[in-house]
């Protein structure tokens, strides 16, 4: 799961440039129709299950995925990218709290842009 930068996510697991580019575009051949644009690129054939423009959103998402692994009991794992900027939502620690307690299969890949929203951590 990722966030709303998840570009270099869904073409890391090997997507079509040409596809992803036809969803920014809004076109019929992008992944999602062209209905999902940039912030809910999604490739359920590459194991990709979406962005999402919500703030620390793929934490909650990543714990609902790991669940489902968990029940599926193929041995997948749910990886949930966030920004930095997203550990400081209550979201964030109840996401860790319910993975932790639950035993789910889920890791949480903090990119540390040093950046919260559009704010430099220095300013």
């Amino acid at each position: 799961l990722s966030h709303h930068r998840g570009h270099g996510h869904v073409l890391a697991k090997g997507a079509d440039m040409g596809r992803c580019l036809a969803e920014l575009g809004g076109r019929r051949d992008g992944y999602c129709g062209g209905m999902g644009g940039s912030m809910h690129l999604a490739d359920l054939s590459k194991g990709v299950l979406g962005a999402n423009g919500v703030v620390g959103a793929s934490l909650a998402l990543g714990c609902g995925a790991g669940l489902a692994a968990k029940y599926e009991g193929k041995g997948r794992v749910a990886v949930a990218f966030f920004g930095d900027g997203a550990s400081n939502q209550g979201l964030f620690h109840e996401a860790l709290n319910m993975a932790a307690v639950w035993r789910l299969p889920v890791v949480f890949f903090c990119e540390n842009n040093q950046v919260g929203l559009s704010t430099d951590i220095m300013d």
